[in-house]
């Protein structure tokens, strides 16, 4: 029940704040949304993505994995993955990257445009290529590095 209650804050969390960070192209603009997608699988996760005419832009998926409670009873726990950005006032493009799941909540921030070829490797902590050819790249440039 903790994990539930826990999950719902982080997430509400992570509404207001790209509520609040969030700018119109002008004083007067209301931004509009430009693409929007959503897909709930109910038992098997959720994903929705969308971006704004402000250049607001958001992605996230959530899903279901088995885990062990303090206990050491197998629950069910929610992992979601996420990333948001927004061009702030000073023009610059803002970026969060963030995951939760059953070891907390973790985030990456960073200012530029956000490096969407890559995505949060949950049970290391660690960034790891999505494509083959970014996998390709990276171990190229792992075995230059060792040489």
């Amino acid at each position: 029940m903790q994990s539930i209650a826990g999950f719902c804050f982080l997430v509400l969390l992570t509404f207001a704040i790209v509520g609040t960070n969030g700018n119109p192209v002008g004083p007067v603009a209301t931004p509009y949304i430009l693409r929007y997608e959503s897909n709930n699988a109910a038992n098997e996760g959720y994903n929705f993505e969308y971006e704004l005419s402000d250049e607001q832009r958001r992605q996230e998926a959530g899903t279901l994995r088995g885990a062990k409670n303090e206990e050491g009873n197998e629950v069910q726990v929610v992992v979601v993955q996420g990333r948001y950005s927004f061009v702030g006032d000073d023009g610059h493009t803002y970026w969060v990257e963030y995951s939760a799941d059953e070891n907390g909540y973790r985030t990456r921030m960073g200012t530029g445009e956000a490096d969407t070829d890559r995505t949060l490797d949950l049970r290391r902590g660690k960034r790891s290529p999505s494509s083959p050819a970014a996998a390709a790249a990276a171990a190229a440039a792992a075995s230059s590095d060792a040489q």
